[in-house]
């Protein structure tokens, strides 16, 4: 189709029949036999813009396939559905449908599928990194294409192997592939896009590797070779390139040159959205020499991209704005920019999961639909082989007696729910009951008495400073109730990344510098460089914050508290260890914290704990799949140590 370009812009009939509106319209139209190839060019229409649309006609045509016995029809829906979920990054899917797809192309004996599907297979292997097994699928579709003398075929697995060892890191077997790929291309009378769009790729591919003589020649050839109409989009992407080559060489002329340039071509054939982007590459490269021009650019981008509803243009463009002003010392209008680029990036971020999670439920709705077809043709299959009465009745008792196992099961699994639920509401109310209790009783007393007797100002002070102590500790006891009482009611729910712990110690350590300072605690932190952490950053977060509120409250004033992550001698682990000098916990009080939690206590300050601070320490470390123990001395200290998987 895309060769056509200029066809289709002569005909609007035509191209309005390519589209899925277009497509659907002629559903009712074509004869019965035509249907399943209709369908599936509706949904391949559909699955980049509208994963939900094209699973659903895919399972349409899927049905239809099945009914008229069209195996070659059905694999290729299977193809087409394994493409929309590779798309998607539901990659379990995609190899179940794949797979599926290349056994009925290998009983068909259809060389030309079975290469199709070794290239997707090869593609999707890339995509995880499985090198090996990607190479090796990549080679059988390149085997199955020369025996089908399908050159498109060749072209597209030679392009997929280079992209496999671009991501591998192999620079050179890329460069290898491609260039195959290009001299290909170049034997043919016309070029394609993706002619055009492999220029654009080897260029990329030298600018990474810092040589930009070799950059400019591929970006060159393609604006040259793109002038032609119907590539007008692909000349004007190159030329931002070439304006990006230049800005990098330090020629801030020559690439503000040529991103005019862009910019008039993007006019000159009303391609707003590149003219917006080309605006903002003026605007980066103006704005230390004339802000408010950079600024004039930047808005009048944004309204280009406000009238195209390209929430991540807009994106962009207010990220760009927020640091023109920051240049300018403008930090309101910097923080307006920025909140609005943060409330268009969460709105993207809604769409894309709202729009995965469609396409994830259509896919395994159309699996079960699979799985329920087969089922149906077995049954058929055993009634046919005169499995009479003793089958039926020998099927009715294992599904009796599975739904019985099923009961019984759900009746365990309520019990225990049920033990829970009673477990956590009886320590909230025992906490409730005698740590909130006592606070609050204690401050309605105090204010009875300031408000019945007359005191002295350092009496009143006094009292003030005794109330902000309780209801501090009320405060904090509240939190801890309501972390724990959540993570005992929904589970703790743990959402792992690589990250680098010193950014979560220093945030602990100024949380709780205000808490320190009051006692005249000093805190220090010696974090190990190039440490990476695979754990959830909120929860460990959370684990420091809480050691260290407990490392405050049991220090003497004047004391030290410091906090320490490296990593442990032949182990894929970091250990964090939280130090203190204070009261130290007893033996006694050791051995039950292995088996259970610490009984609750007094700080130095008579300030008082529930013990719920640490138990959610233990939880969210067992969570993270880390280890926790601690070392202490009476009136020496403690020293707690959490193990966490390092990267």
């Amino acid at each position: 189709m895309r060769y056509l370009i200029v066809f289709f812009s002569l005909v609007p009939f035509i191209a309005f029949s390519q589209t899925p509106a277009g497509l659907i319209g002629r559903l009712k139209d074509v004869p019965e036999s035509e249907k399943v190839k209709l369908l599936l060019q509706i949904s391949e229409a559909y699955a980049e813009t509208q994963p939900d649309s094209a699973v659903h006609y895919a399972g349409a045509g899927l049905q239809m396939a099945e009914q008229h016995n069209d195996q070659r029809g059905r694999a290729l829906l299977l193809l087409e559905l394994g493409s929309i979920n590779a798309q998607h990054l539901h990659t379990g899917l995609a190899r179940k449908f794949y797979n599926e797809s290349l056994g009925i192309f290998r009983g068909l004996h259809d060389a030309e599928g079975i290469a199709r599907t070794y290239d997707a297979l090869g593609m999707l292997d890339g995509d995880e990194e499985d090198i090996p097994s990607a190479t090796r699928d990549l080679d059988q579709a390149m085997t199955y294409y020369h025996d089908s003398r399908d050159k498109a075929g060749v072209l597209e697995t030679y392009e997929g192997l280079g992209r496999v060892y671009e991501e591998k890191g192999d620079t050179e077997k890329a460069f290898s592939y491609y260039l195959r790929t290009l001299a290909l291309y170049e034997q043919q009378k016309e070029k394609p896009e993706a002619y055009f769009a492999l220029l654009e790729t080897i260029g990329n591919l030298y600018l990474k590797k810092g040589d930009h003589p070799s950059a400019l020649r591929y970006f060159r050839e393609g604006i040259q070779g793109s002038s032609k109409p119907g590539f007008r989009d692909k000349e004007v992407y190159l030329l931002d390139q070439e304006g990006t080559v230049y800005q990098e060489e330090g020629q801030q002329g020559k690439a503000l040159q040529t991103y005019k340039r862009a910019l008039a071509e993007a006019k000159k054939y009303q391609q707003p959205e590149e003219q917006a982007r080309a605006l903002i590459q003026i605007a980066d490269l103006l704005k230390g020499q004339d802000a408010a021009n950079s600024l004039g650019d930047l808005k009048t981008a944004l309204v280009i991209a406000q009238n195209l509803h390209q929430p991540q243009l807009e994106a962009r463009i207010y990220d760009a704005m927020a640091g023109v002003y920051r240049q300018e010392k403008n930090y309101k209008e910097a923080m307006d920019a920025l909140e609005e680029q943060h409330h268009l990036l969460d709105s993207l971020l809604h769409a894309d999961t709202t729009k995965d999670i469609a396409a994830l439920d259509s896919s395994y709705a159309l699996e079960r639909s699979q799985e329920q077809i087969g089922h149906l043709q077995k049954i058929d299959r055993q009634e046919r082989s005169e499995l009479y009465i003793g089958l039926i009745i020998l099927i009715a008792v294992m599904l009796i007696a599975l739904l019985l196992w099923f009961y019984l099961k759900k009746i365990r699994s309520l019990n225990r729910e049920l033990k829970a639920s009673n477990r956590v509401k009886d320590t909230l109310f025992s906490v409730i009951g005698h740590d909130l209790k006592g606070p609050a009783g204690s401050a309605a007393q105090l204010f009875e008495l300031m408000e019945t007797e007359d005191f002295t100002q350092e009496e009143i002070r006094a009292m003030i400073a005794d109330l902000r102590r309780q209801t501090t500790a009320s405060l904090e006891l509240l939190q801890a109730l309501f972390e724990w009482g959540k993570a005992q009611l929904q589970g703790i729910k743990v959402n792992p990344s690589d990250f680098d712990p010193k950014t979560v110690i220093d945030r602990c350590l100024s949380l709780l510098s205000q808490q320190a300072s009051q006692k005249h605690i000093r805190m220090a932190s010696s974090v190990a460089g190039g440490l990476l952490v695979h754990a959830d950053p909120d929860h460990v977060e959370l684990i420091i914050r809480n050691l260290l509120s407990n490392a405050i409250k049991f220090s003497h004033e004047g004391g030290v508290i410091s906090v320490e992550a490296a990593r442990a001698a032949g182990k894929a682990q970091v250990i964090f260890t939280v130090r203190d000098n204070g009261i130290g916990i007893s033996k006694a009080q050791q051995d039950v914290f292995l088996t259970g939690n610490l009984e609750v206590n007094f700080g130095t300050q008579k300030e008082k704990g529930s013990g719920l601070g640490l138990m959610l320490v233990k939880d969210f470390v067992k969570a993270n799949h880390g280890q926790i123990w601690l070392e202490s001395q009476e009136r020496q200290g403690t020293v707690f140590f959490i193990a966490l998987p390092a990267v």
